[in-house]
């Protein structure tokens, strides 16, 4: 099988570091990487007002950061240039069709794999998916923000997808 970890982006800040939800999504992947040293990583996420307002996309941080921690730049698909988590699966299948990847081990954070899994498997039900949650470190206050955030969001996906099916 040809693997890919995809890596779903994340903020940074105005100077392109990345923040702790961001790093904790990496430092899964290299835990995934080790695991998987033949795979590709395809790491997602462009511009957006909520989460990366530099000139570089935001993928190009996860890269460097990754780089930085001994993945060499040979392991790296393009860039996803998306801004959301359905912008994430719908642009990176054309990458991952086009480098014929059959399995996805997909990282994110725990408190957003349930609406990533949702999406993902919509747009590409025939690739073999494996999921590995980063874990998110927060206040209990923040934490219930994400998941009242994520439930919501899934909500809106799977209305949006169905009108789409």
């Amino acid at each position: 099988m040809n693997t890919a970890i995809v890596v779903l982006g994340s903020p940074n800040d105005e100077k392109g570091k990345l923040l702790p939800i961001a790093i904790s999504r990496c430092e899964q992947a290299l835990l995934e990487f080790k695991k998987h040293p033949t795979a590709k990583v395809l790491c997602t996420g462009g511009f957006g007002l909520h989460f990366n307002q530099t000139n570089l996309p935001h993928g190009h941080y996860c890269q460097q950061y990754l780089q930085s921690k001994g993945i060499s730049a040979q392991h790296f698909l393009p860039i996803t240039l998306s801004a959301f988590t359905l912008e994430d699966a719908s642009l990176s299948l054309a990458i991952l069709q086009k480098h014929q990847i059959n399995k996805v081990i997909l990282v994110t954070s725990d408190f957003h794999i349930e609406r990533s899994k949702f999406v993902f498997n919509h747009f590409m039900p025939e690739i073999h998916f494996e999921y590995a949650p980063a874990k998110t470190i927060s206040s209990k206050t923040e934490q219930d923000k994400l998941i009242l955030h994520e439930k919501k969001a899934l909500l809106r996906e799977q209305k949006n997808l169905s009108c789409l099916s």
